[in-house]
């Protein structure tokens, strides 16, 4: 066993550092017992994750123990980092999570680790901090300003800002581009500029993969300017992208108007957001486009023509999924490439007449329309959940039966919930 045991910690530091990357973080941690070759792996393992959670415990908690648990966590990953500096070491992920401590009293601190790792290679960079302002329950939070030099980073390709961190106008006129970034996710984070994001989008030529959830405006209050007690912020209205030629998908929530041009794209996510006004999407030159899901497409109608429109603006589709969407009553859809077809909690939906033979899967839920399927593949997999009352368990025949021809439903899963104590009074 010991011999086993040794020609394990004998493997090169390479293959050790695979292993660690494939284990839970405490697990990981735990290997430094093993050997002198495990405990030397976890010291230079390229793969860094902070957070807070680990050391704030549980409250109510005396304020002296909490801050000395702040002190413990802010001196644990500045000696970390500065192992990996002094040493000359490559940081290939640094991820920070800090959800408990205040941020204004850390915000040198977090600048000074983003030099740290910037320093070292940094390749994956993951910011989640506390929400900004207006998403607290009081209306008001705090923003930590990304600091201008990490767009300067030249090994940087993926970056993650998850929560009340502000993109600042100083990288509208910043002349450095992000030249090897190719993922970019940005998540609840706040600009001063409505056209911040879309300057720093279009600092990437090499960007494949964008996300955007959730991103605000920055609204000053006239009434003082300290940033943190003061500024509120609104939607993101509109966004533009466009001379992105590597660019692969897109996943937008919550901006009201999105316009794309990019040759390459083949999947695209789009969620308009809780807006009263119109939302409006342009993505007609994105040709290649293979995967398209909408959600809450509520304030306009699908209709018909907009079906037909969509599969011959682009030939290439092959997975179509609505979810919570206006809807024509009835509706056709025709296309040889589509395999799959999703149409959730569409409202107003009576009855659809689907015309594809390449298709493999359709799912929907929430409705009871009558699905024809004019013509389909031996291959097809129909997923269909219709909330039934247990009282009304003798109409799913009548359900079925919507389904047509019938000879297309070859199995049937039912899943029988136990009923509530009010549904059964």
């Amino acid at each position: 066993m010991e011999h086993d045991e040794d020609r394990l910690s004998n493997l090169p530091k390479i293959i050790l550092h695979n292993i660690l990357s494939k284990l839970p973080n405490k697990d990981a941690a735990r290997t430094i017992v093993l050997s002198k070759s495990w405990l030397d792996s976890c010291y230079t393992f390229p793969i860094l994750y902070f957070s807070d959670g680990m050391f704030i415990g549980t409250f109510p908690q005396p304020m002296e123990g909490f801050l000395r648990k702040r002190k413990n966590f802010i001196d644990y990953v500045k000696r970390t980092l500065l192992r990996f500096y002094d040493n000359g070491l490559v940081i290939k992920q640094f991820k920070l999570s800090v959800n408990n401590f205040e941020l204004h009293y850390m915000s040198k601190d977090v600048d000074h680790w983003l030099k740290l790792a910037s320093e070292c290679g940094v390749e994956l960079l993951e910011l989640c901090l506390p929400d900004g302002p207006d998403q607290d329950e009081e209306g008001r939070g705090q923003c930590y300003a990304l600091p201008k030099g990490v767009i300067e980073v030249k090994s940087l390709t993926e970056l993650v800002l998850m929560g009340g961190i502000r993109v600042d106008t100083a990288f509208m006129n910043h002349s450095i581009k992000f030249f090897s970034l190719r993922v970019l996710s940005l998540w609840a984070v706040l600009s001063r500029d409505e056209h911040a994001i879309e300057h720093l989008i279009s600092c990437c030529p090499l960007i494949e993969h964008i996300t955007l959830k959730c991103c605000s405006v920055l609204i000053p209050n006239v009434a003082t300017s300290y940033l943190l007690e003061s500024d509120t912020s609104g939607v993101m209205k509109s966004l533009s992208m466009h001379g992105l030629l590597k660019l692969k998908t897109v996943d937008v929530q919550g901006i009201q108007e999105v316009y794309i041009d990019a040759p390459c794209l083949e999947k695209f996510c789009y969620c308009p957001g809780d807006f009263e006004a119109p939302f409006k999407i342009d993505f007609d030159r994105c040709q290649n486009l293979k995967y398209l899901d909408l959600l809450s497409l509520k304030s306009s109608i699908i209709t018909d023509k907009w079906f037909l429109e969509l599969f011959s603006k682009f030939p290439f589709l092959e997975s179509l999924k609505l979810n919570n969407c206006r809807m024509f009553e009835r509706i056709n859809i025709s296309s040889v490439q589509l395999k799959v077809l999703e149409l959730s909690n569409c409202s107003n939906l009576k009855e659809v007449n689907i015309d594809a033979p390449n298709l493999l899967y359709y799912g929907g839920g929430s409705s009871e329309p009558i699905i024809s399927f004019l013509r389909s593949s031996r291959q097809l997999e129909v997923d269909l959940q219709i909330p039934i009352d247990y009282l009304d368990l003798c109409n799913l025949r009548e359900s079925l039966q919507n389904i047509k021809p019938q000879n297309v439903l070859s199995s049937l899963s039912l899943f029988i919930f136990q009923p509530t104590e009010v549904s059964m009074n």
